[in-house]
């Protein structure tokens, strides 16, 4: 028996094999710069879903979690509709994180220590753009200077 495999007798396993290796490389590119999905998917908006009032404005924003979806509300009276119509709701929040810049590098933009050393990242969308960070500390450093930290980010086409 021939232990060396033939290319030309099977040219349909040459050719997936081919296929694989050309895609690897893509596949590593890929997982450096397309960190997984965060859970729960981080709120997109600044303003509450329920009523349309700015987050703040009417004191800290109430934090809801539904099927993995984060929802920041304005109030506590706003939760109670949010769970009575939770689907329409999760298809508009799905809709609005379509337009959210996805976060482009595999470290945090503050500590710029790989996302994962430190435990599970922190996300969040900040001014329609997702944010990852290595943990709870960096996004106090984040809140106080923004501007700082968003100069890290690529520029579109760099």
């Amino acid at each position: 028996m021939n232990m060396i495999w033939n290319p030309i007798k099977n040219p349909a396993a040459a050719a997936a094999l081919t296929a694989l290796l050309l895609l690897l490389p893509g596949l590593r590119a890929a997982d450096a710069t397309n960190p997984a999905p965060l859970k729960p998917k981080p709120y997109p908006l600044n303003k509450c879903l329920i009523s349309g009032e700015k987050l703040g404005d009417m004191g800290d924003p109430v934090r809801v979690v539904i099927e993995d979806h984060e929802f920041l509300l304005c109030c506590k009276g706003c939760e109670k509709e949010l769970r009575a119509d939770a689907r329409a709701f999760l298809a508009k929040h799905d809709e609005a994180w379509k337009k959210v810049k996805p976060y482009p590098l595999p470290t945090c933009l503050v500590s710029d220590e790989k996302l994962g050393d430190m435990g599970k990242p922190v996300g969040f969308v900040y001014q329609g753009q997702e944010i990852r960070l290595c943990c709870k500390g960096c996004r106090k450093d984040f809140d106080k200077e923004p501007g700082k930290y968003l100069k890290k980010l690529p520029k579109k086409g760099s």
